[in-house]
């Protein structure tokens, strides 16, 4: 069920239409290789990450952190987190916080970041499909798996265990539509009852040239569609982004509005 949506007015439903029309025509899910080839070229050197805000919470955590009621040594879960700071402020927090990356250079890129930090590496065959990692931080540690999201929902004790809260700012609008439903099964597989996830979704048009994304819009039909089987959903924020990232005008948009929604789930 969702809460929260009387911001969102008319637009969202016009919106929801137009992207549905569209994602009707994406290809099935990728496999694994296929998935993560396409990123692997953005964390070499010199690679383009445009979504990378530096070392500063995302707006969304440093408003509504305080909505995940973390405690210390509260488990946080960060999907596909890139070298995103946030990882760096939970577990500052107290947080006992796994980050899961499927492109190594985003591990390296995380801890280069900081002054003292050092991986310390798992050892486990290349061929692995999980490789379990720890990056010591000056203030404390934080643990890394590198390989797959998508293949924690067949194992999800490799994860080390249930969590109480989530951060996904640029998770679930950086997978293939084809690859959604596995995607929500997974965090749903992950996250204890009463877990509580602070989730960030975009809505825009095409891209320049017919392209869907990343990042992919995503209408608050489709949240509710995702997740509302096994969470309830609040709307926290919906903001139109054009006027302060001009590069959305650029990139062929005449909208791009940018939502934080709290998924509580169910028991």
């Amino acid at each position: 069920m969702i809460r929260g949506l009387a911001q969102a007015g008319a637009c969202a439903a016009v919106v929801g239409v137009a992207w549905q029309a569209h994602r009707l025509r994406q290809p099935a899910a990728a496999a694994t290789d296929d998935r993560l080839a396409r990123w692997r070229p953005k964390w070499e050197p010199g690679g383009m990450r445009g979504w990378h805000i530096g070392q500063v919470p995302h707006p969304a955590v440093a408003a509504f952190e305080d909505r995940l009621s973390l405690r210390p040594g509260a488990r946080v879960l960060v999907p596909l987190a890139g070298a995103a700071h946030d990882i760096k402020h939970f577990a500052d927090g107290g947080a006992d916080v796994v980050a899961v990356e499927g492109v190594r250079g985003a591990l390296d890129a995380f801890a280069a970041n900081y002054a003292g930090a050092a991986i310390v590496e798992s050892g486990a065959k290349a061929e692995a499909k999980l490789k379990h990692h720890a990056v010591q931080l000056p203030e404390g540690l934080v643990h890394w798996v590198e390989g797959d999201f998508l293949a924690l929902l067949g194992d999800p004790k490799a994860a080390g265990g249930a969590f109480d809260a989530a951060f996904d700012r640029g998770g679930l609008v950086a997978v293939q539509p084809g690859d959604r439903d596995a995607y929500a099964a997974t965090l749903k597989a992950l996250m204890r009852p009463g877990g509580k996830i602070l989730l960030v979704t975009v809505e825009h048009p095409p891209f320049n040239g017919g392209r869907l994304g990343p990042p992919h819009s995503i209408d608050a039909a489709e949240v509710e569609r995702l997740f509302g089987g096994a969470f309830d959903a609040e709307l926290l924020r919906r903001e139109d982004r054009m006027e302060v990232e001009p590069s959305w005008k650029q990139r062929g948009c005449d909208y791009f509005f940018e939502s934080t929604w709290l998924l509580t789930r169910r028991s």
